[in-house]
């Protein structure tokens, strides 16, 4: 618990001081803010699958939500704190006489981007655990990850020039607007289909095999 406290601390500074501090303005770009709002994903999918082990077949659905919004608030709210210190650096390290803010809009659309991926990521990893272990369910998510990270660091290098022309003119603070709320609708209605077979009652008939056998 300690140890995880100190890692969490470091993110905390790292990305909340250290760089604000020296990206300065840069950290008001759109695309920056929606970067740091999906940290919150990072943080979920990890906690989602050391969870895992806790999980069980016929646990309520009660105890089924109460275990996801715990992993969703403590990943968004971890982000929330990042994005929070960040905006605190890059004011107190370029004080104008006014407080800098970002657009309202822009940081409203990232943040329930980043709670419904959040939420979405965090029911996948409740219905992996019901088939995979829980080291199983934290490589599948980790590999999930890399696969975007790497479409995303080398989409410029394979992509068609006409399919960069098309992404950049998506790269505007009024398109990742609308990205994120599209985004936001598609991850909340994916989060609804995975919860469906988690809150899906056990059958009587399983219930009943578990229990003690008929006196003889």
């Amino acid at each position: 618990m300690g140890r995880q406290a100190v890692v969490l601390i470091l993110i905390v500074v790292a990305f909340g001081v250290l760089v604000p501090w020296y990206k300065g303005f840069a950290i008001l770009d759109p695309r920056m803010i929606v970067a740091y709002a999906c940290l919150a994903v990072l943080f979920v999918a990890p906690a989602s699958a050391e969870s895992a082990a806790a999980w069980q077949q016929d646990e309520a659905p009660a105890s089924v939500l109460r275990r996801i919004a715990v992993v969703v608030a403590y990943g968004w709210g971890v982000t929330l704190l990042i994005l929070l210190t960040a905006f605190v650096t890059l004011n107190l390290t370029n004080w104008r006489g006014a407080a800098i803010t970002p657009p309202v809009l822009l940081c409203s659309a990232a943040l329930t981007f980043s709670l419904a991926a959040s939420s979405m990521v965090a029911a996948l990893g409740a219905v992996l655990a019901r088939r995979f272990t829980a080291s199983s369910v934290k490589t599948i998510l980790r590999l999930a990850f890399l696969v975007v990270l790497l479409a995303f660091a080398f989409s410029a290098r394979f992509l068609p020039d006409e399919w960069q022309i098309v992404l950049s003119e998506h790269t505007t603070r009024r398109a990742i607007t609308r990205l994120a709320w599209e985004g936001s609708a598609i991850c909340a209605i994916v989060a609804a289909l995975l919860l469906i077979p988690l809150l899906r009652k056990p059958a009587a008939g399983a219930s009943e095999s578990s229990g003690p056998g008929p006196a003889g």
